[in-house]
């Protein structure tokens, strides 16, 4: 009995490596998503993410999960520098459970957070077992603000909603009482991130594919994929808006006939002029002379009126100055 105990135990392991080998080798082989151009002006050494929330973010039905494809296209994007995505989900948490573990979560880390939260709390108000839209706003509210204070930038994910089965029936009235709710509280997460300008991922928007749910509510191996782009597609966007170094690119074309393109990162809005000299040092003028908001930017300037030669384009933003040398051919 016992060695037919240790047989059966056995192959149940090699059968879920198996598994383990076979749904991460397939989810090697689906395609990396385009990188931000800005990507390699992240000013950071490494990248560390926090995931809060419950079932979703702890990866359920495992062994599925977001933050490994997520981590594979953070890494594939942001070269060389080092990736560290931490999974705090627990299945089955409101948003008041997930508060009372939130501190321990975030203590010590450095970096992102992004939360996802509050699908179990609108199980509870659907269900009458208490609850509310305006307390679960509260509770995201202050694990936003406690990541805030420590220094934290925050990404706020929708909540995807339940899928609805066929036909009439209690069932069906069910689960559209449960997403109205997570509609309610969708639109509350949204209000309450553009109020403290916050980046949204907005999986709710994206999640309305049968195709995606491996259940009713959870994602499949594709589902996390998909789900992993729309946190990735959030996170170079607060990277852009407030992860930047000032610098500046060579410009392109170089050499130059009739046109160039220069570019330059800004990590806050600021005036941005552009001037060009001669090898002599003598100064031609300014070809650019704007306001720039945070992120990165691609201008075009003329150069016909340039006789062919070498030239210095002089950049002047956030008390800062940078040169590049451009050579102009006609």
């Amino acid at each position: 009995m016992i060695r037919n105990q240790i047989k059966f135990s056995l192959t149940s392991l090699y059968g879920l490596t198996f598994l383990f080998f076979i749904c991460f080798s397939a989810l090697g082989q689906l395609k990396m998503p385009a990188c931000s151009s800005s990507a390699e002006f992240y000013k950071g050494d490494s990248i560390n993410v926090v995931t809060f929330g419950a079932s979703t973010v702890e990866g359920i039905p495992a062994p599925f999960n977001f933050q490994q494809p997520l981590k594979s296209f953070i890494e594939n994007c942001y070269i060389g520098k080092s990736v560290n995505i931490y999974n705090y989900g627990i299945a089955g948490e409101t948003t008041s459970q997930g508060l009372a573990r939130f501190d321990s979560a975030i203590a010590g880390k450095t970096g992102f957070v992004m939360l996802l939260m509050g699908v179990n709390d609108a199980l509870q108000m659907a269900s009458g077992n208490g609850g509310s839209v305006e307390a679960t706003t509260s509770n995201m509210r202050k694990m936003i603000e406690k990541a805030q204070r420590a220094k934290m930038a925050v990404i706020v994910g929708t909540l995807q909603a339940f899928l609805e089965p066929v036909g009439k029936g209690p069932q069906l009235n069910r689960i559209r009482k449960i997403n109205s709710i997570i509609n309610d509280i969708n639109i509350a997460y949204k209000a309450l991130a553009a109020s403290k300008g916050l980046k949204v991922a907005d999986i709710n928007s994206v999640m309305k594919k049968t195709h995606l749910y491996a259940d009713e509510v959870h994602p499949n191996k594709r589902g996390y994929y998909v789900m992993a782009m729309i946190w990735f597609d959030a996170f170079n966007q607060e990277i852009v808006a407030n992860h930047l170094k000032a610098t500046v690119i060579q410009n392109y074309p170089n050499p130059a006939d009739t046109f160039t393109r220069i570019g330059f990162t800004l990590s806050s809005a600021s005036e941005v002029k552009v001037s060009i000299f001669n090898v002599y040092g003598q100064s031609l003028g300014v070809v650019f002379e704007d306001y720039k908001n945070a992120g990165y930017h691609v201008e075009e300037i003329s150069t016909t009126r340039y006789s062919p030669g070498v030239y210095v384009l002089y950049f002047e933003f956030l008390n800062r100055k940078f040169t590049k040398k451009m050579i102009v051919v006609h």
